[in-house]
């Protein structure tokens, strides 16, 4: 008899399988960052300048974790603090011109990778994926939320 598929293991091991494929290329990197601090700059680039709040909401993390994270890329000179022209008490995280440089070779390798995942797959089905991705997401967020308040 056949075993039926469950949905977190399909997602652990396609999680796991891209990880393995995608390290090795990011590896080559100076600078090998950690998954969070991808997304993290990942954040940064695409609105153009987060802060700490903002990145630690985006990660489904505790200030304190995101802080010693972007510490991190500061040091290494991909991120660095600006004051908030909305909250004087914040500091707004940007990329350096370095870790502009940096990301676009990121975007450069994830969209050879992007390229070749997807080959044969036609566009309404990665759609389809794209958007039970999103709420699988969305219903996990939600379920972390009503933990949280417990």
């Amino acid at each position: 008899m056949k075993k039926k598929r469950t949905v977190h293991e399909v997602a652990f091991r396609l999680s796991y399988d891209l990880g393995t494929q995608i390290t090795p290329q990011l590896g080559q990197l100076a600078f090998k960052p950690a998954p969070m601090q991808l997304r993290a700059m990942r954040r940064i680039w695409s609105t153009g300048g987060s802060t700490l709040l903002d990145i630690a909401r985006t990660l489904n993390r505790d200030k304190s974790q995101v802080k010693r994270l972007i510490d991190e890329l500061c040091e290494v000179e991909l991120v660095k603090r600006e004051p908030n022209p909305a909250d004087k008490r914040s500091k707004i995280l940007k990329l350096t011109n370095k870790g502009y440089d940096f990301f676009e070779t990121i975007e450069k390798i994830e969209a050879v990778f992007s390229e070749q995942l997807t080959a044969g797959i036609p566009a309404k089905d990665l759609e389809a994926f794209f958007r039970v991705s999103d709420r699988l997401s969305d219903n996990l967020r939600e379920l972390n939320k009503e933990s949280s308040a417990k």
